[in-house]
């Protein structure tokens, strides 16, 4: 899985990638700083869970994808019906890259979750 996560980290700009449960809890990861990675994913399961309560739930065809902006940076996720993927970002990302790339990478780790 760490792998797959790494695929996306090699992107300028990528401070850190991760997995997590529906509930907050990490799976796999890849940030440069680990505190951060930890409110990062308690932090987007929480954000996925409200939108799901408003927009109704994330689905394998339909996932939700969201992007959250600051002055520090951005975050973008991609919620699944099984899991979140968070991508750390800087400012000056390309946030169209990273939206495919996550895109990608949700039908690889869908596949590796179900062996």
């Amino acid at each position: 899985m760490k792998n797959t996560i790494e695929k996306i980290t090699s992107i300028p700009g990528v401070r850190g990638a991760a997995v997590i449960t529906k509930d907050g809890l990490l799976i796999d990861k890849v940030f440069y700083d680990n505190e951060s990675s930890e409110v990062v994913g308690a932090m987007v399961a929480q954000i996925s869970r409200e939108m799901e309560n408003s927009l109704g739930k994330a689905t394998d065809e339909i996932p939700i994808l969201a992007t959250i902006y600051s002055s520090n940076g951005e975050i973008v996720f991609l919620s699944q019906s099984d899991f979140i993927i968070a991508v750390l970002c800087e400012k000056k990302t390309n946030i169209g890259v990273i939206t495919i790339k996550i895109k990608d990478i949700a039908v690889e780790l869908k596949e590796q979750l179900k062996k």
